[in-house]
């Protein structure tokens, strides 16, 4: 059965703070984040889980990293799946953005301590901005094929240009 996708996150437009980031995402259900770095780099993760700014982590084999060669984005994108077992395969926090594993990918990650279901007295702070990225491979996620262990090659870190987020709505209502 297919399902359509509809874009719930834009950062050029709703803004890159992880804030604006779980306003628009959370409770939507399964989703696909595609993000373009300032090097027209373009990659992307599925999130079988969904965000709702748990603090928390999810075990699943479900997630997937991907990105598309650079000179041929026409091609379909390579897939890097989850590898290690289940576990912390997501990540969830509702100071930071999307994260995949402790290491995979982390767009927009918390910026100060994550204490789990208590936040401390100011959950305002230490908000992550969506235009920084890093990745690194083989624990959580698997390397690239050409071996590289970062998902944007040979930089661990990347600035991203934009970051858009794609969820179902006909999936998210079975929640």
């Amino acid at each position: 059965m297919c399902r359509e996708l509809k874009c719930c996150y834009k950062a050029t437009i709703d803004g890159f703070s992880a804030t604006s980031f779980h306003n628009c995402c959370d409770f939507k259900g399964p989703c696909v984040i595609i993000g373009y770095t300032n090097k027209s780099f373009k990659f992307g993760a599925f999130n079988p889980e969904g965000y709702r700014s748990t603090d928390d982590y999810y075990d699943t084999f479900d997630p997937f990293l991907f990105y598309w060669e650079e000179d041929n984005e026409n091609k379909e994108p390579i897939i890097l799946p989850k590898v290690g077992g289940s576990g912390a395969a997501l990540f969830d926090y509702a100071r930071g953005g999307p994260q995949f594993g402790a290491d995979g990918l982390l767009i927009g990650p918390p910026l100060a301590p994550v204490m789990g279901g208590f936040a401390g007295p100011d959950t305002n702070s230490g908000i992550g901005d969506l235009r920084q990225a890093k990745s690194r491979l083989g624990l959580s996620y698997a390397k690239r094929p050409d071996g590289k262990e970062s998902l944007f090659g040979d930089e661990n870190r990347a600035t991203l240009e934009e970051v858009q987020v794609f969820c179902s709505p006909q999936i998210a209502s079975l929640y």
